[in-house]
């Protein structure tokens, strides 16, 4: 493997596991410093040598990838899932990563999830894909969630929550949160994401409606290059208008090559990296867009703190899935974290939390909470000292966002693994399992993900195609299509 050997400008971080981005076969991995960059490097002996960039700030994500693993070496037992609940969409995404309506198949059958909500206690049920709403025994299965004290999530593209009376419905049956896809105000950019013309207002919509039932929502924003970038200031900036306290986060997803995307790229004659984005990437955009309130240190720093409170209460979450929290100033501000703490006391407190846990593990975790604890009695933190007291509990019992203070907002730089990403440390680490009609029941997200891609890939089915089949025939037979579904 002479082509992953130490030279002066290539510093190895580690050694793993990743897969062939042509052959989509598990290889050989190291995640390097090398050319300035941060990288995911794979060695196929197919295919040669690819590469997945990380970060353009090599040192800040070698700080944070060294701390990660440092403080997460245990395996965390699973407590958030998310169900596949159907592969039918209202919507043909050019982006889908479940390459929805592809080809025609049952739903999924629930009786695990009944077995699942029976053996656990509190965990959070994310259903999904593709279009759950879709369901027409969704209401049932929510309140059985519920009727077990789990947290139950709806994640969804909105369409039918722009309908008043659908929105309180899912309110009514027990939903505690919403997910919701809303990647900007850029009616252009949306359509090519999302295969569809005029969706903002129809999602605007939606989130008043989410309002008025009073569903604690969370806005997910897809960011692909030279396209949409600029709306992620665009939305924190929405999401923090008075009015719009009901959304407690806003996560930005960088667009990954899975599902339909990976077959879009295709046959338009892309590279498969050009409009891919990683965490890091929307993470330096939102600085870049808004430097008054954020830059790299303090979210450095923010991190090393979420990643050892996921290891002071054992949660699982991966590296690829990072954070940064502010206060609304109630006139459509924020207040950013690190004018109410004290930043680099709090990162001398990870530091010693880190060195401390591989000796003695519990009182390095009562060490770094009476740390947490002292600087939120500070005069910066008393106004809000409930609040985020409340967080650091919601860590331990699950994060609900209708839990969450109106006065909170937090951010996620989050992405999806696919195999230019994959890294399969990250990956045996995602937060979330998954139960789905072509995989069953898989303990991480990750490597559902992957597996799924190399079915999609051998089977070669092209995205949309079950509603273009559909449309033909009702256009064959226009009587009969009257009536059909």
């Amino acid at each position: 493997m002479s082509s992953h050997e130490a030279t002066e400008d290539r510093r190895v971080l580690r050694a793993t596991r990743g897969m062939c981005n042509t052959c989509l076969q598990e290889v050989p991995a190291e995640v390097i410093v090398a050319e300035g960059a941060a990288w995911l490097e794979k060695l196929c002996p197919d295919h040669g040598v690819s590469r997945q960039l990380l970060a353009k700030d090599p040192e800040y994500w070698a700080e944070l990838d060294r701390y990660y693993f440092e403080v997460n070496s245990e395996d965390y037992p699973q407590r958030d899932f998310l169900l596949r609940l159907t592969e039918r969409c209202n919507l043909d995404c050019p982006i889908c990563l479940a390459k929805a309506n592809t080809e025609e198949t049952t739903d999924l059958d629930l009786s695990n999830l009944e077995d699942l909500i029976n053996s656990k206690r509190r965990i959070k049920v994310d259903f999904m894909a593709a279009e759950p709403t879709l369901r027409k025994d969704l209401e049932d299965w929510v309140r059985k969630v519920k009727a077990q004290g789990h947290i139950a999530a709806l994640h969804s593209n909105g369409l039918r929550l722009a309908d008043m009376a659908f929105c309180q419905r899912m309110k009514d049956c027990g939903f505690d949160e919403v997910f919701l896809q809303f990647d900007g105000f850029d009616d252009e950019a949306t359509a090519w994401l999302r295969g569809r013309d005029n969706l903002v207002d129809i999602k605007l919509q939606a989130i008043k409606n989410l309002r008025a039932v009073g569903l604690a929502t969370n806005l997910t924003v897809v960011v692909a290059h030279n396209l949409n970038e600029p709306q992620i200031s665009k939305v924190l900036k929405f999401a923090l208008e008075p009015e719009n306290d009901h959304i407690r986060e806003v996560f930005f997803l960088g667009l990954r090559i899975l599902g339909s995307m990976r077959d879009q790229l295709r046959r338009e004659g892309r590279d498969f990296e050009e409009m891919a984005v990683m965490p890091d990437e929307t993470l330096e955009m939102l600085v870049t867009q808004m430097p008054e309130h954020f830059n790299r240190d303090d979210i450095r720093i923010f991190n090393k703190l979420y990643f050892a409170l996921l290891s002071t209460f054992k949660v699982k979450k991966c590296l690829y899935v990072q954070h940064y929290l502010a206060l609304r100033d109630g006139r459509g501000g924020l207040v950013p974290f690190r004018d109410l703490v004290d930043m680099p006391r709090l990162d001398r407190a990870a530091d010693r939390y880190a060195r401390q846990l591989a000796r003695n593990p519990r009182l390095a975790r009562a060490r770094f909470l009476a740390s947490l604890a002292r600087q939120a009695s500070t005069h910066k933190m008393l106004p809000v000292v409930m609040d985020f007291i409340r967080l650091q509990l919601l860590f331990r019992s699950g994060m609900k966002l209708d839990e969450v203070s109106r006065k909170v907002i937090m951010l996620g730089f989050i992405t999806a693994c696919d195999p230019h990403n994959y890294d399969a440390q990250v990956g045996i680490n995602c937060g979330k399992g998954e139960l789905s009609m072509d995989g069953g029941f898989i303990e991480s997200g990750a490597v559902a993900n992957v597996q799924r891609e190399a079915r999609f890939d051998a089977a070669d089915l092209e995205p949309g195609a079950l509603h273009e089949r559909r449309k033909a025939a009702r256009k064959a037979t226009p009587d009969d299509g009257a009536s059909s579904s």
